[in-house]
């Protein structure tokens, strides 16, 4: 979004229910039947009870038309019940059904058919909502390729999986990949679409979200204030698109250093998401773990805290305790717990957020690397030296060759390090590195970026360092 159980069980049906010879109708509601005792043992009977009523509806009412196949009216109502689990960020429950809808379809009628590929594609998003990036993204191909064969590149439908795939590649890390699908999405909406339609902008926001991911902040911001703008007027404040661009144009500005900007419209969306959403929603948690790492920078360590721990607790609840964003969030509560001084806790948090991110997403996902990076930093504080200098070499290797040398991330491990060596009087390899720090940044983030100035101020300090060392050197000679 499996990456844990998506429902605490194995979902396992009888035997003669397994032999795809015997997909019928009846032998469809039977197992319909059995994902929905197993959704109410395991405490979901709101999703258990929204599949009965299904069920029930089917039986009583009947295929509308006499000349629909009696298999196609219930996967029909099983499908729209897939994208309602999917609109309410219901993710394991639309993976369940969306996987049994997508065996059943693809047994029946192939996967060549239309409706078989919609599944396809819903089942995408599941995997996706779930944090299972890898299942997402290998589904994501196949169903674009089969559209990109049977109806064309240009097709609305194509676009939707190309758009798909590419958050799919966004989630594994794979940041060049994505944008190169975004960029081509926007290119052909925009010639068939128009600049201005809505499916237009949204793949605007895609492109944005791709170029901020590497690190292209400035192309990113560009981008989301045009939405923004053009979303209030066009469909109000509080619309769901508009309120994403918002929370995307606020990530980017904390990003940029633009601290205020970035608060006042983080606390708009996530005092709107909170009404229209509630605060148990994935898109919400999002905001709210966004506003709490304003907080962070701005130094505002309790607000911070109290976000991030209503973040973690709510993830683990509603998305489980392996969960990407679970997990992001508990690595996040690790830093705000250093801020504070709490170094321990914050051990304790960060190698457990770390460790499992290592487990779910691989070593060198950028996710596990910034957790690995922020335990280092709390090695450091805690005096663990030798072990924080081992561990941020590592991940600057792994960073360079990921995400490159000049990615904000990349530079801000290669900062912690410097700061490591000056801490233990090592004056010229933390203006080695100091200096490469400072001309990256001046490139990428340019001369005013707060980052940037740090750098700079950093330079100079080692430099009078290594001065006053020669001075002190030259007079004992």
């Amino acid at each position: 979004m499996s990456l844990f159980s998506r429902l605490g069980q194995v979902f396992s049906l009888p035997e003669n229910l397994m032999d795809k010879s015997l997909v019928s109708e009846e032998s469809l509601l039977l197992r319909v039947g059995y994902l929905a005792e197993t959704f109410r043992s395991n405490g979901r009977a709101n999703e258990a009870s929204e599949l009965e009523r299904v069920i029930g509806l089917t039986d009583a009412a009947g295929p509308a038309d006499t000349r629909c196949d009696p298999m196609l009216h219930v996967l029909n109502r099983l499908g729209t019940l897939v994208k309602s689990f999917l609109n309410q960020g219901k993710w394991d429950a639309a993976a369940d059904l969306g996987a049994l809808v997508l065996d059943i379809r693809e047994s029946n009628y192939g996967e060549e058919d239309l409706p078989t590929m919609s599944a396809m594609n819903s089942l995408v998003s599941a995997h996706w909502g779930q944090g299972q990036f890898d299942d997402a993204a290998k589904l994501g191909e196949r169903v674009t390729n089969l559209r990109k064969r049977i109806l064309g590149e240009k097709n609305p439908q194509t676009l939707v999986s190309m758009s798909n795939l590419a958050s799919a590649y966004r989630g594994q890390g794979r940041w060049e990949d994505a944008q190169k699908l975004d960029f081509r999405v926007l290119e052909i909406k925009a010639e068939t679409s128009g600049r201005d339609h809505p499916s237009t902008l949204v793949s605007m926001a895609n492109l944005a979200t791709s170029y901020a991911s590497q690190g292209r902040y400035s192309e990113a911001e560009s981008i989301e204030q045009s939405l923004v703008e053009q979303g209030e007027e066009k469909f109000g404040a509080t619309e769901a698109s508009v309120l994403t661009w918002k929370s995307n144009l606020a990530s980017t500005y904390r990003d940029q250093g633009h601290l205020s900007l970035a608060e006042r419209l983080g606390r708009e969306v996530v005092e709107a998401r909170r009404d229209a959403l509630g605060s148990k929603h994935s898109l919400t948690l999002t905001s709210i773990a966004n506003l709490a790492s304003t907080y962070r920078i701005q130094g505002r360590w309790e607000d911070a805290e109290s976000l991030d721990r209503e973040v973690v607790a709510t993830s683990e609840a509603t998305l489980g305790e392996k969960h990407p964003q679970t997990l992001m969030s508990i690595s996040n509560l690790a830093s705000t717990c250093r801020g504070q001084g709490r170094l321990e806790e914050a051990k304790d948090l960060g190698e457990k957020s770390a460790t499992a991110l290592k487990e779910v997403l691989g070593e060198r996902h950028p996710h596990t690397l910034t957790a690995l990076a922020d335990v280092a930093v709390t090695y450091h504080v805690n005096g663990q030296r030798s072990d924080a200098i081992t561990l941020s070499s590592q991940v600057l290797h792994m960073m360079e060759e990921s995400l490159g040398e000049k990615h904000p991330h990349t530079l801000s491990v290669i900062s912690n390090l410097g700061f490591m060596y000056q801490s233990q009087g090592k004056w010229d390899q933390a203006g080695g590195l100091a200096e490469t720090v400072y001309t990256r940044r001046r490139s990428t983030l340019g001369e005013e970026h707060p980052d940037t100035v740090a750098a700079l101020e950093d330079l100079r300090r080692i430099s009078w360092v290594e001065a006053a060392d020669r001075n002190v050197m030259a007079r004992c000679k």
